[in-house]
Parts: C-alpha cells; structure tokens; sequence
C-alpha cells in the first residue's frame, strides 16, 4: 500500500471523503491516488480551497483535509487558514513539497512551511520519511480536534507519497475530557447568587458544542438578558427571543461598558467579550467570569475563567440554580439606518427560514442583524476580519446540501469571486445579495477624502462570466423574489448612492 493510500483510507475511517484544494506538480503523486468514493473539490484560488474546507466544516462539524500547492499555494492561503486559526476550525493541510532528497538544495517551489506557517497553526510538521508519515498525520488530526481547535499542517514530499508502507491499522480514537468540576460550578454559583444583577453574554463556543437550547433554559430560569459576543460570528442565540438583548459593540470596548456596567455580573459563556476594534477602555473593571472550553482565550483574560464545555456548564449550572432575578426588558437605540437596505432586509425576512446566512458587509451588518430574525447557527461571519472568506464559506457549506445566502458588499466579492465557479461546477444552490457601497464605504466614517477608496467595479457582471443568473436590483419586492424563489444560482446587486 502506498502513503497517499494509507492517508485517504485514515480519513475515510473518520467520515472525511472529501477534499479541497488547486492542484500542483508538487500534489500529484499524492492526489493520483484519491479513491473513487471520494470527492475532489477544486477551488480556483488556493485561499478558496480553505474557505471552502471551513465551510463545510460548519456545516458537518467534521476536521477537513486541504491540500496546498507548495509555497506559492500555501502563501496564497495564509490569510484563510488564519481566519480558521482565529475561528478555532479544524482542518489538517497538507502541503506539497519538493523531492525530500533534493530540499537542501532549496529547488523551485520548496519553501520552509514550518517558519512561513508560524503564527496561523496550532502546529507544523515537515514529514520526512514514509515510517513517521502515519504517525504524523494521526497526530495532526488529534491537534486539530484538541480544544481550541484549528488547523495544523504537514509538509508532504512528493517522492514520500508514493513510497510502500504497512497496511493502514485501526485509527486510534481520541477522547478529550470537557466535563466541569464541582469546585468551578460553586465558584460560579456563589457568583451569580451574591449578584443583584446579572447579564450573559453568548459566544460562537455555543453553536461549536450545540447549545442553544440549554442556553435558553437557562436564560429563562435565571429571567436574565442575554447579548451576543461583540464580534460575533456563530449567531448563538434566537434573536426573536423576549431574553435576546442584541449584539455588543464590536467598534470600541467603552460602549461595552457602557452597556455591561449596570450589571453586578457579566457571566460570558463560550465567547470573547473583549474582541473589538478599538480597545480604547479595560474591560477588567467589570465582574466578568467567563466559561470557555479555550484554555489559550482564558489565560489571557485578567478576570475569573472557567475552562471546560459550556453545554456541561450550563447543563449543571441550570440543575443547581435556585434563584431568579427582576428584569424587565428595555429596547436598545440603534442609529444605523439605511432606506434602500431596510427595505430589501424587509423582503428577505420571509425567506431566510430555508436559507443559512454568510454575511460579510461590515458596514451593513448590524442593520442586518437588526432586521432579520436570526436563529442558532443561522448566521456565519468571518471571525478574523478577512475579505472574502464569506462567499467562500458559503460555497463550502453549501456542498452539504443546504442553501446559503451570502450577503456580501463589493469590496468583499472582489476577493473571491472565483468561489462562483466552484458552485456552478459542484452543483449548489447558493444565492449571493451584493450591497455595492461603490468603495469601502466603512471607512468613510474617518472622513478621509481619497479617490483609493472608492473602486468601483460590476460585481454581476463577473458573476455572469461564472455562470451564475445575474443582474442588478431595480424593484426590491420583485427581485428579492427572483432572487430567492427558488432553487437556482444567482446573484442580485444593489447599488447604494
């Protein structure tokens, strides 16, 4: 049995058949031995392979496998697989390189993956013989999956992929203890019960472990509001819900404080409260304990922190509680307001019941976090602040069969609008609403008057050239319609003055 054979038979015993990338001479011995069974899926641009890969990732809950074309491949993709380190995804990349014989000679294509990696991996491995191969990858998988999660990578030689090695033994199976300790649910316990007031704020950790529904029962059972995260990017909570607050701030840490310092206790569950902008105040002044299942998150916070699973937390913490706080629910002001966009969130109210959102307009996000009604795990936005990773992902999740809707503005879609293709090629209803702000419109609010910022570009008309229906809205009722109802691909500009 070849390497490359062992490699895709590990992965088939784990529920991966799938892999993505944009191949290379450096992948071929590798990718020349994928199995029938499974699927190949090609991205146009190597940083769309990973896109893709984290999407799909979020949809199935199951580590990816990409692989990278050498160095070009991998520099090319270092700011997606950054995005999956931030957004703790797991993925294993294996990465092409030269003949293991001839790296000292530092031919065309080689590259030192470990040193380039650094910093947007949980960890680098260069594989250099056929014996270790295995062990190698058994391991990059145990990372991946080892809480915070993330992508680790292995530099695989071409002439090692094809060298002879034993027949592929049983995965070994990989169990990481999350349940929480008596000790830390008094400690939060007493917390909550010395409390006069008490706030929760919900991160992305509750739709990564799958509980949205314990959080509500707990919400309820303590009748205490509930915020997302400031940069949330895994919608954790039903917005709809009478306990639901709204998002923080992401802008500047002092309108947290603004919000959060009328409450004795800030009890943040699976999130980062203090990732924002503009970190212009200590957030420590406020009595935060924070459960996360991120050891790396909680050591670097100043307050009290819990490491273990949230849902195990809350579970426990909902069994014990005995105690109810007086809240009575007051609408928060919100200035953002545009005409032409609350109009066409209006019309797309209906149809996001089928539909999973990839929404990557900052300057729109809050109108639209405002306007629609958003369910656990119904809205997914880029946790790293990367351009173009929305209308990757979206293809990516969009493999699993579901629908997707990117919502997305033009600087956005002029990142990655090779993503189109790989819809198109892979058959997938994904329908894509590009807010053209004519320019990077969020960062007109610094008042700065230059002709850079404002590139204009006809994001439906590359989307023809891709194979998507295309055109640009003129009746919002009308074209949100066509836009939505029904199962082909398209994509619906708007143009804002």
């Amino acid at each position: 049995m070849k390497l490359g054979e062992s490699f895709f038979n590990m992965m088939r015993s784990l529920g991966i058949r799938q892999i993505f990338g944009n191949p290379g001479t450096t992948e071929l011995t590798f990718l020349k031995q994928i199995p029938k069974d499974f699927n190949y899926y090609l991205a146009l641009h190597d940083g769309i392979s990973v896109g893709m890969a984290e999407g799909f990732y979020l949809a199935t809950r199951t580590p990816q496998v990409v692989n990278l074309h050498s160095s070009p491949g991998l520099t090319n993709s270092m700011s997606f697989i950054y995005e999956a380190y931030v957004s703790r995804i797991p993925l294993i990349i294996i990465v092409g390189q030269q003949y293991s014989n001839k790296l000292v000679d530092e031919p065309i294509l080689y590259g030192d993956f470990i040193k380039i990696s650094s910093g947007v991996v949980k960890s680098a491995y260069e594989i250099r013989n056929e014996e270790e191969a295995i062990k190698l990858f058994i391991r990059a998988y145990k990372e991946s999956i080892t809480p915070p999660y993330g992508p680790v990578l292995l530099s695989l030689p071409l002439d090692i992929a094809e060298k002879e090695v034993k027949d592929y033994l049983q995965f070994p199976r990989h169990f990481v203890g999350s349940l929480c300790d008596d000790m830390s649910l008094e400690f939060i316990l007493n917390e909550i019960n010395k409390a006069k007031s008490m706030a929760i704020v919900a991160g992305y950790e509750i739709g990564i472990f799958n509980a949205y529904e314990e959080l509500m029962r707990f919400a309820e059972k303590l009748n205490v509001p509930v915020y997302n995260e400031p940069y949330m990017s895994i919608s954790p909570y039903d917005s709809s819900h009478s306990l639901f607050m709204g998002s923080l701030s992401r802008y500047r840490a002092s309108d947290i404080l603004k919000e959060l310092e009328k409450y004795d206790l800030i009890l943040v569950i699976g999130g980062w409260i203090n990732y924002v902008v503009f970190p212009d105040v200590d957030l420590s002044k406020l009595n935060v304990v924070e459960i996360t299942f991120d050891y790396k998150e909680a050591t670097r916070r100043p307050w009290s922190t819990v490491v273990c699973n949230p849902k195990d937390a809350i579970i426990k913490l909902s069994e014990k509680i005995n105690r109810r706080f007086e809240f009575k629910k007051e609408e928060r002001l919100n200035s953002i307001e545009n005409t032409t966009l609350n109009d066409i969130f209006k019309e797309i109210k209906p149809y996001v019941e089928n539909y999973v959102i990839f929404s990557e307009a900052p300057t729109h996000r809050d109108l639209l976090i405002k306007n629609i009604r958003l369910k656990p795990s119904s809205l997914y936005i880029t946790r790293s602040g990367l351009l173009g990773w929305g209308l990757s992902a979206g293809v990516g999740y969009s493999l699993s069969g579901r629908k997707v809707l990117a919502i997305i503005g033009d600087g956005s879609f002029n990142y990655s609008p090779q993503a189109l293709w790989s819809s198109v090629r892979y058959n997938t209803i994904m329908k894509v609403l590009v807010i053209n702000n004519r320019g990077y419109k969020s960062l007109a609010r610094y008042n700065l008057n230059a002709d850079w910022l404002l590139p204009l570009t006809t994001p439906w008309k590359v989307a023809l050239g891709y194979g998507f229906e295309a055109k640009e809205l003129e009746d919002p009722k009308r074209d949100i319609n066509w836009l939505l109802g029904d199962n082909k691909r398209k994509l619906l500009e708007v143009i804002l003055d």
